[in-house]
C-alpha cells in the first residue's frame, strides 16, 4: 500500500516578509536562506521557487512600506492643540523608524538600493519623503497660527534627525544604547528643540 505524501506547506506572502526580515536584521545580509527557510517550516528549494533569488527575498523583507497615519501630515493641522498633534504623529513614525532603520542598514550593507525595494509606497527614500511632509505639515500649522515662528524644515529636520539616530542606536546595542521610553524621549525632544510657547495655539484677538 502506497504512503501519502504529505502536502508541502504553504506560506503567506507576509509570512515569508516576517521570517525574512526577522533573520536579516539579526543576522544581516550574509545570512543563509536555509535559516529562513527553517524558520518557516520549508525546504529551500521551495523558498526560493516562491521568491526567486535571494537578493529578490532581500527586497520583499525590507521595503519600506509605510507608517500608519501619514494621512495626518497631509491632512490640515488643528487650529488648537498643535503641540499634542505633532507628538502623536511624531509617536506613530519613531515605531515606523524602528522598523525601517534597521531595513536600510541591512540593505546598505548588501549593496541593495532602497529605491529598488519591492515596497516603496513613499514614493522615494522614507527619511527624505517624511522630512519634506513633516516640514510641510509645520509651515501649514505656523501660517494657521497653530504654532509660533519657525523654520518648518530646521525643525522636521532635527526632529526626523534625532528619532532615526535613537533607533539606529537601539539596533546597534538595545536599550543601553536607547536609554528611557520613547514617549518621554519625543516629549523632551519637542520641548528642547521648540520649546513653549513656540507650539503654543496663539491667540488670534477679536476685532470689533
Amino acid at each position: 500500500m502506497a504512503t501519502a505524501m504529505a502536502r508541502p506547506r504553504t506560506m503567506t506572502d507576509e509570512e515569508i516578509r516576517e521570517a525574512a526580515r526577522a533573520v536579516f536584521v539579526d543576522q544581516g545580509p550574509a545570512a543563509p536562506v536555509a535559516s529562513i527557510a527553517r524558520r518557516l517550516g520549508v525546504t529551500s528549494p521551495a523558498l526560493f521557487h516562491r521568491v526567486g533569488t535571494k537578493e529578490e527575498l532581500l527586497r520583499i523583507a525590507l521595503g519600506s512600506g509605510k507608517p500608519d497615519g501619514i494621512e495626518r501630515l497631509v491632512a490640515e493641522p488643528p487650529d488648537e492643540g498643535a503641540r499634542q498633534e505633532l507628538l502623536s504623529i511624531l509617536g506613530e513614525l519613531m515605531v515606523f523608524f524602528q522598523r525601517v532603520v534597521p531595513n536600510l542598514l541591512v540593505l546598505k550593507a548588501a549593496r541593495v538600493s532602497a529605491a529598488q525595494t519591492s515596497s516603496s509606497p513613499l514614493g522615494g527614500p522614507p527619511p527624505v519623503v517624511l522630512r519634506r511632509l513633516l516640514a510641510s505639515w509645520l509651515a501649514r500649522a505656523s501660517a494657521r497660527g497653530s504654532l509660533g515662528a519657525l523654520d518648518p524644515t530646521a525643525l522636521a529636520e532635527g526632529l526626523l534627525g534625532a528619532m532615526e539616530a535613537r533607533c539606529f542606536n537601539a539596533y546597534l546595542g538595545g536599550s543601553d544604547y536607547a536609554p528611557g521610553d520613547d514617549t518621554s524621549f519625543l516629549s523632551s525632544l519637542v520641548h528642547g528643540l521648540a520649546p513653549p510657547p513656540l507650539l503654543h495655539p496663539t491667540k488670534r484677538k477679536r476685532t470689533r
